[in-house]
C-alpha cells in the first residue's frame, strides 16, 4: 500500500501524468463528457424508468412525498431515496407537465460521477493516486456505469452509496493492519449515512455487499477487531434515524403493506425465484462482462493473475472480499438483471488497476502471458461485435439504417481500440488503460447521441403521445387499449385511462366529452364491435403507428380514434 503519488512530474511519455495534477477534476470532465451526450435526446424507457420517473410525477403533482404511486396503484417495490432525489431534482430543472425526462436522470448522472470519485479515493488508499486515477478511468467508461448513468432509477445512486460505504471502510481496515491509530469518528458517521443512504434508494443491498466484504476479509486475515475499530454500533444509529422516520409513516399508510411487498415479495422474491421471468444459468454475470465491462476488461487477466501472486497484501485482500461472495450470491440467485454486479464493478476496476501499475513499476509478467494475449483477442472481436451491432444491426433493424457520418465516427474507436492492443503487446499498461478508455468513451457517445435517439421503430410512447398531443386532448380524455407501457402515461399525463380492452375504450370514448383513444391492433375486434352494438362512428386521426414495444418483444400498431362528428 505505498503511495508514490508524492512526487508526482508530468512525463509526457506517461498519459496519466499530466491528470495526476488534478485527478478528481479530470476524472469529473471524462464523467461528464461521457455521461451528458444523450440524456435529454433518449425517450423515457420502459419498464422500470418509466414507472420512477412517472410515480415522482405524481409525487410533485399530488404533494404526497411519502408514498409512491403509479397512477392508482401503490408502488411498495422499493424505497423512497430515489423518488425525492428525482423529485428535486424535477422540480429545479423542469415545468408543469413535469414530462422532461432528462430532469429526473440528474441523481443518476450524479451518482454515476460519485461513484467514479469515490473509486478514484479508494486507489489512492489502498494504494496510490495514480491506481485511483486509472481505476476511476476503467470504472467512469464501463458501458453499464454509463448506461446506468442515463437512466432514472436507482442503481447509478446506489453504487455510489455503496462504493462510499466501502471507501469508509477501507480507512478502518488500512489503519487497522499498519497498526495505525483508528480513523477519526466523521468516518464512523459518513459510513452510516452511506448505509444509511443505500437503504432509503434500494433496501438492503449495500449494507449485505459491505456486510459480505467485512466478513470475507475478517475471515481471510483470522481477525476480528478492527471491526469494533469502525464504531459500528455509532454507523448503526446513523443509519436508524436516516430511515426510521419514513419506515414507521409507510408503515402506518400501507397498513405494514409496504414491508410485505418490498422486502418479502420484491427482494426475497428475486433470491428465491425467476421473479418477472428474468432467469439465467450461474455463469451470466461473467458473461454480461464482455459488454458490462468494456472496455475495462481488457485487463481482467492480468487482474487475476495479480490478484493470485498477490493475496497476501491487504489491498487484494479487501478487494477480492468484495468482489467474490456477493459475485456468487448473484449468480446463483435465480433473477437475473444484468445490472446486479455494478456494486461489484468498483472492485474489479481497483484490482485491474492495480495490475497495470503493478505491472508497468515492478513486473511485466502480469501482462506477458498468452492468456493476456488470448483474452486481448477475445477483446477485440468483442469490440467489432460492438460496433458491427451499432453501426449495422440496430439502426438497420430499428431506424432508418447506419448514416456515412456514423462511419466516419467509428474510426477513432477502431484506432482508439487498436492502440489499445500495440500497447498492452509491447507491455505498456497505462498506455494501453488510456487508450482502451478512450475507445469506450467513443463507443457510447456515437451509440448514446447519434444512434439510439433516432431508433424510431423502438420510439412508440414517445410517437403516440406526439400524435395526442396533435390532438389538444387533456389527458383525463385520452385513453390506451392494448398498449399499457408505463412511459405512456408519463408522456400523455397522469390521468389517462388504461383501458382494459377494446370495448372498454369504446366506452370511454362514448362516455367522455372530447376523448381520443389509442387503439392497438389486436383490441380492434373488440372496439368496432362495441362501437356497432351503439350505433357509433369514429374516424381515424393521424397514421397508424407500429413499431416494437420492447419491454415485450413483440410488434404493435397503433391507431388514435375519435367519435365523428356531424353526419
Amino acid at each position: 500500500m505505498a503511495s508514490r503519488s508524492s512526487a508526482l512530474s508530468f512525463d509526457l511519455s506517461n498519459p496519466w501524468s499530466l491528470a495526476l495534477a488534478h485527478p478528481r477534476i479530470v476524472l469529473s470532465i471524462l464523467c461528464l463528457l461521457l455521461y451528458l451526450p444523450g440524456l435529454g435526446a433518449l425517450p423515457p424507457l420502459d419498464r422500470d424508468e418509466s414507472r420512477f420517473t412517472q410515480s415522482t410525477k405524481q409525487m410533485i403533482e399530488t404533494g404526497d412525498f411519502v408514498q409512491p404511486r403509479l397512477q392508482d396503484e401503490a408502488r411498495n417495490k422499493k424505497p423512497i431515496g430515489i423518488y425525492w432525489m428525482q423529485a428535486i431534482t424535477a422540480e429545479v430543472f423542469s415545468s408543469p407537465p413535469y414530462n422532461t425526462v432528462w430532469a429526473y436522470r440528474i441523481p443518476s448522472v450524479l451518482g454515476a460521477l460519485f461513484a467514479v470519485l469515490f473509486v478514484y479515493g479508494l486507489g489512492a488508499k489502498l494504494y496510490d493516486k495514480e491506481t485511483g486515477l486509472v481505476a476511476g478511468g476503467l470504472m467512469a467508461s464501463s458501458l453499464l456505469l454509463i448506461g446506468e448513468a442515463h437512466i432514472a432509477k436507482t442503481d447509478a445512486v446506489l453504487v455510489a452509496c455503496t462504493t462510499a460505504a466501502q471507501l469508509m471502510i477501507a480507512h478502518f481496515f488500512v489503519a487497522a493492519r499498519q497498526g495505525a491509530p483508528r480513523p477519526a469518528l466523521r468516518y464512523s458517521i459518513l459510513l452510516g449515512i452511506a448505509l444509511g443512504l443505500s437503504i432509503l434508494v434500494k433496501g438492503p443491498i449495500g449494507p449485505l455487499v459491505c456486510g459480505l466484504t467485512i466478513i470475507g476479509v475478517s475471515l481471510w486475515e483470522a481477525r476480528w477487531g478492527w471491526f469494533w475499530s469502525m464504531r459500528p454500533i455509532l454507523a448503526f444509529y446513523v443509519v436508524i434515524l436516516m430511515n426510521v422516520p419514513w419506515l414507521v409513516a409507510i408503515m402506518l399508510i400501507t397498513n405494514g403493506h409496504f414491508m410485505a411487498d418490498a422486502f418479502g415479495q420484491d427482494f426475497v422474491g428475486k433470491l428465491v425465484g425467476a421473479e418477472e421471468s428474468h432467469w439465467g444459468p450461474p455463469g451470466y454475470y461473467l458473461v454480461s462482462l464482455l459488454v458490462g465491462f468494456w472496455p475495462g476488461w481488457l485487463f481482467l487477466v492480468p487482474a487475476g493473475l495479480y490478484a493470485w501472486s498477490r493475496r497476501h497484501e491487504g489491498a487484494v485482500r479487501f478487494l477480492v472480499s468484495w468482489l467474490v461472495p456477493a459475485w456468487i450470491l448473484i449468480e446463483f440467485a435465480p433473477t437475473k438483471l444484468p445490472h446486479y454486479p455494478l456494486p461489484l464493478y468498483p472492485a474489479i476496476a481497483l484490482l485491474c488497476a492495480a495490475a497495470i501499475m503493478a505491472a508497468t513499476r515492478e513486473s511485466r509478467n502480469f501482462l506477458d502471458s498468452m492468456s493476456v494475449k488470448l483474452g486481448a483477442a477475445l477483446w477485440l472481436l468483442m469490440t467489432f461485435a460492438l460496433l458491427g451491432a451499432l453501426m449495422v444491426y440496430v439502426p438497420g433493424t430499428y431506424g432508418s439504417g447506419a448514416s456515412p457520418l456514423l462511419w466516419i465516427l467509428a474510426v477513432p474507436v477502431v484506432i482508439a481500440a487498436g492502440f489499445a492492443l500495440v500497447f498492452l503487446v509491447r507491455l505498456e499498461g497505462e498506455k494501453a488503460a488510456a487508450a482502451a478508455i478512450a475507445a469506450g468513451g467513443l463507443l457510447a457517445v456515437i451509440a448514446l447521441a447519434g444512434v439510439l435517439p433516432t431508433l424510431d421503430h423502438l420510439m412508440v410512447s414517445k410517437r403516440a403521445a406526439q400524435l395526442v398531443a396533435s390532438t389538444g386532448a387533456d389527458p383525463k380524455a385520452v385513453a390506451s387499449a392494448g398498449f399499457h407501457e408505463p412511459s405512456l402515461v408519463f408522456q400523455v399525463g397522469t390521468k389517462m385511462k388504461l383501458a382494459k380492452d377494446g370495448a372498454d375504450a369504446a366506452d370511454f370514448l362514448a362516455t367522455t366529452p372530447n376523448a381520443v383513444v389509442l387503439i392497438e391492433k389486436g383490441d380492434e375486434p373488440s372496439f368496432h364491435q362495441r362501437l356497432n352494438q351503439q350505433l357509433l362512428q369514429v374516424e381515424q386521426l393521424g397514421q397508424p403507428i407500429s413499431g416494437l414495444n420492447y419491454s415485450r418483444g413483440k410488434e404493435v400498431t397503433l391507431t388514435l380514434y375519435r367519435l365523428r362528428k356531424g353526419p
